[in-house]
C-alpha cells in the first residue's frame, strides 16, 4: 500500500506542470526510425485538450480522447521502430502494457477477455521492442496495469499513437510529391501529404500553374495549360479591347501594328507616315 501512496503522491505534485512539447508539421523521412517510449509519471503527463493536443482549437481536439490525464500522445511514421520501456519505479512496482480499444483507453475499464492484448508477455523491464501488429497504419491506445489492477491507467499511464502513412506518391517508383514539393504531416492530420512549391499543384504536385503570379499585363486574364509534362508548361493571356500581345498583352492595340514582344510594329513600313499618323 505505501508504494500505491507514493505514486499517486508522485503523479499530483507533477501533473499539474506537465504540458506536451507538440512537434511542429513533420516531414516524411526516407530511412526508418527507432523511437524511445519511457513510460513514467515523472513528466510527460498531460490533461486537457490544451495541453495534450496544442491550442489548434474545439474542432480538432474534440476528435481526440483528452479529458483525463494520460502520456503524452505520440505520432509514428509507418514502418519506425518502436522501443517501449518503464522508469525505474515501475520496473521494480510491476507493470504490463494492454492493447485496449478507444473505450477502454478512456475508462481504463478491462475483462479478462482482453488477456490476448498484452504488448509483452511479462512485466516490462528492459526496453522492448514493440511489435509491427501493435503499430500499424491507425490509431492504437494501450494502458499499463499492475497485476491486472487499473489505477495507473486512472492516474494517467495510457498512451495514444497515432501511425501515419504517406499519400505522397502516385506509384512507389516516382519521387515524393513529384519532386516539387514535400510529403508533411502535422499533428492534426491522419497521414502525409503533399505541400507544393510555388506554382506546383496537384495531389502529388504534379501540375504545373504558369498564371499564378499573373504574367498578364493590363488586367489581362491569364489562362494556364496545368500540363504535367515540363517541356510544355504554356499559358496564354486573354487581354482587354485595347491592348494586345499574346505573351502579356503588353502592347496597346493600333491600326496598322502588330505587337512583337514589347514593340509595336507597323505592319506597312512604306508607308511610315501612315503609321505616325495613328500612333499621334
Amino acid at each position: 500500500m505505501s508504494s500505491d501512496k507514493n505514486l499517486v503522491s508522485q503523479f499530483y505534485s507533477l501533473i499539474c506542470h506537465a504540458v506536451c512539447n507538440r512537434q511542429g508539421p513533420l516531414e516524411w523521412h526516407l530511412k526508418k526510425h527507432t523511437i524511445q517510449m519511457n513510460w513514467t509519471l515523472i513528466g510527460n503527463i498531460c490533461k486537457g485538450g490544451l495541453e495534450c493536443w496544442g491550442s489548434r482549437g474545439e474542432v480538432q481536439v474534440s476528435k481526440q480522447p483528452f479529458n483525463f490525464p494520460q502520456i503524452c500522445p505520440l505520432q509514428l511514421q509507418h514502418g519506425d521502430r518502436l522501443l517501449m520501456s518503464a522508469d525505474e519505479t515501475l520496473k521494480s512496482y510491476g507493470i504490463r502494457l494492454l492493447n485496449v480499444s478507444r473505450e477502454d483507453f478512456e475508462t481504463c475499464i478491462t475483462n479478462a477477455e482482453l488477456k490476448n492484448q498484452f504488448v509483452f508477455p511479462h512485466n516490462i523491464n528492459e526496453s522492448e521492442h514493440v511489435e509491427a501488429k501493435w503499430i500499424t497504419p491507425g490509431h492504437h491506445y494501450f494502458i499499463a496495469l499492475h497485476e491486472g489492477d487499473s489505477q495507473l491507467c486512472k492516474l494517467g499511464l495510457r498512451l495514444n499513437v497515432s501511425v501515419k502513412t504517406q499519400l505522397c506518391q502516385a506509384s512507389p517508383l516516382l519521387r515524393l510529391c513529384s519532386g516539387n514539393g514535400v510529403c508533411r504531416t502535422d499533428f492534426y492530420k491522419d497521414a502525409y501529404h503533399c505541400q507544393c512549391h510555388h506554382r506546383y499543384f496537384g495531389r502529388f504536385c504534379e501540375r504545373f500553374d504558369a498564371c499564378l503570379d499573373n504574367p498578364c499585363q493590363n488586367k489581362g486574364v491569364c489562362l494556364s495549360n496545368g500540363s504535367i509534362d515540363p517541356n510544355n508548361r504554356t499559358y496564354k493571356c486573354l487581354c482587354p479591347p485595347h491592348f494586345t500581345g499574346k505573351e502579356k498583352c503588353q502592347c496597346p492595340r493600333w491600326p496598322l501594328f502588330i505587337c512583337f514582344k514589347f514593340r509595336l510594329i507597323c505592319i506597312i513600313p512604306f508607308f511610315k507616315s501612315l503609321c505616325t499618323l495613328f500612333t499621334n
